[in-house]
This record gives C-alpha cells, structure tokens and sequence, in this order.
C-alpha cells in the first residue's frame, strides 16, 4: 500500500485503540516480524485481514450484507417520532427497525464522469469487451495458454484499473499488454515504449547541467509502479521483445490485434436519495458539524427533538475511502453525537454497515 500502517481505522485518532494495525499484528503474533521488516507499509492482503478482524468484533452490533430499502417517519399527534427503517437480509427476508436517529450517505455533488470514448471493435475478428468488474470472474478464462498469445487492452484510469493492470502481468501466458488512461501515476511506465538503447555515458552529477525537460522516473515512482514496470520489463525480456506493455493517452484506440478489451465502467453505485422521499416535506436544510458530517435540519414543529437524521459524505475517488477518512469521519459522528447528549437530547444508537 502506499500508506503507513499509521493510517489505519484509529490511530490518527487514538492511538491507545485496541482497534490499532499494532494490536493486530500484536494479536496474530506478528508483530516482531513486521517490526524488524524495512516496509512500514502493510501488504494489501495483510490490510485487508486487519480490516476483517476488526470487522468480525462487531458481528454482534453490526448486521453486515443487509441492505436499506426504505425509511419512513413514524408521526404521533402530526410530529414524526421515530424512523421505520425497511431492511432486507442477505437471504432476502425484509424487516422493520425502529429508531430515533440515523446516519446515511450524502449524496454525491462530484462533478459527472467524462463519458468514455468509442473504440473501433471488431467483432466479426474476434475482439471482445467485458469490463473490469467482470474481470475476477473472468481471469481464469483469461489465463489460459493460447497460440498466437491474448492480447489485452485495459481502458480506464481508477485505482482499480492500475489493479488489474498489475495482475494481469503476472500472467506469463499472455500476449502484449496495452494500456488507455489518464492516470498520471502510470506515466513513468511510458518508458517502456521508448528505445532501449543504452543511454549515452554522462559526466559526474556535479558537472552535468540539469535537464530542463524532466520527466517522471521511475524510481521517484510508488511502490506499486516500481512493481509494474519491473514485470512490464521481465515480460519484455524474456520474450526478446515480441510481447511488452504499451501505454496511450485517453484519446487513444485499442490496438487491432487486441482479443480482449477491458473497459472501466462508469460509477453506477445506487443513489440513496430515492429512499427519503416521504422526507422531502420535512426538510429546512443542513447544518454542517465537521469536515465532512452535516445534521439535517426539519422544519420547526415537524419532527420532535431527539428525532435526528445525519449525513456523512464520502469525497474520495470512486466512493472508496481510505482507512484514516473513515476514522476522521467517524470520530466527527462521535464528536457531534456526544455534543447534542451534552445538550440535554435523548441518547443516540447509531447502527453502522461496512
């Protein structure tokens, strides 16, 4: 990962958490190791198990895979006094929680992705499109050994298209690798397109004159390219350049030999405006509480005190955030929450789904 293990789920917040990477590692006896390693970075799949561990101490306050389906304002005497909240469970069963306050996803006001340019496929040759949420189903069906070689073309520009770009090269049975994006970390990897001619012998650094056309290298590159460009390079060389990895701007085309064309799917992620519909009429506005919480505010006789609706946005790319946001943001429900206790209002229960 490209973060320190500081930024996990509580540590920029309280570091004295038994929550803490520190308490897991220490917990499954690995602690030492990691210590004495020269990463302070953890290893994706070892975040990933951390997160699940702290995940799996709250199996009894938390009901993971359950999914909100409608919310409606319990009224008494023309005031709402509660929430009605319509939960369906992972075997699809639907049931009511009664509650005073909840917590829900703002909606986004990000600006709307650029629509994606149309490529030129050839169907009747053979080219294929899937995109890249279909890839892990897909990958075995991929990987298998063909003559001529799968050539491959990824399209897009997220996190998760740098992902599958990276497992994709550590398959030795396919072809060539081209790469369509905007991502600016990826520019190191153009390297590769250019000639691999030894570069000219230069004069010791104290008399060289700096060039003026500096261009991303990759060693000032992260972790995750250095990784990239090594298997890019061994591909290379070990097919004495017959297979590599091509890299293209977002105006680009696939290239006509490619079979498979991954293409990143644009955010299709369910708004959650559509279940607080019956709200609307309530509604005054929001009041902001922190970086990235807001308490809505309901019209004056509308909605009895104690009787509170939060929202907390998610800005990060994509809606995925990092360990430490959800941390800040969590530690901001908490502040406001423990706030309007102080204030005189009714206890609050908060029930979370991650």
């Amino acid at each position: 990962m490209e973060n320190p293990f500081a930024f996990d789920l509580v540590t920029t917040r309280n570091p004295r958490s038994s929550f803490t990477y520190v308490n897991y590692l220490l917990a499954h006896d690995r602690l030492v190791e990691f210590a004495n390693s020269d990463r302070l970075n953890p290893l994706r799949l070892e975040f990933e198990q951390y997160l699940e561990w702290c995940a799996e101490q709250f199996r009894g306050q938390v009901r993971y895979q359950n999914e909100v389906i409608g919310v409606f304002p319990e009224r008494a005497a023309e005031c709402v006094r509660s929430w009605n909240i319509a939960v369906k469970d992972e075997e699809g069963k639907t049931y009511m929680v009664r509650t005073r306050n909840i917590l829900v996803p703002a909606p986004s006001h990000s600006i709307p992705p650029k629509p994606q340019p149309l490529f030129n496929v050839n169907f009747a040759a053979g080219q294929r499109i899937i995109s890249v949420d279909e890839y892990l189903s897909r990958r075995d069906e991929l990987s298998v050994l063909r003559e001529p070689r799968l050539n491959v073309t990824l399209v897009g520009s997220s996190e998760r298209t740098v992902e599958v770009l990276e497992d994709l090269l550590c398959c030795y049975k396919l072809g060539n690798i081209a790469v369509i994006t905007d991502n600016e970390s990826l520019r190191p990897l153009r390297i590769l397109d250019e000639s691999t001619a030894p570069p000219p012998p230069r004069l010791c650094s104290i008399w060289s004159r700096p060039s003026g056309d500096a261009k991303p290298s990759v060693p000032d590159a992260s972790e995750r390219i250095q990784h990239i460009y090594s298997r890019a390079y061994d591909k290379q060389v070990a097919s004495n350049g017959k297979y590599r990895l091509s890299m293209a701007g977002k105006d680009g085309q696939p290239p006509a030999d490619a079979s498979i064309i991954i293409v990143e799917r644009l955010s299709t992620q369910p708004s959650s405006s559509g279940l607080f519909q019956g709200l609307d009429s309530l509604v005054l506005g929001c009041r902001q509480k922190g970086e990235c919480l807001n308490e809505v505010q309901f019209k004056r006789g509308a909605v009895a005190e104690g009787c509170n609706m939060w929202m907390m946005s998610a800005r990060s790319e994509g809606g995925r955030s990092l360990a430490r946001d959800i941390a800040v943001r969590a530690g901001e429900v908490v502040r406001a929450l423990s706030a309007a206790k102080e204030d005189g209002e009714a206890a609050v229960v908060i029930n979370a789904r991650m």
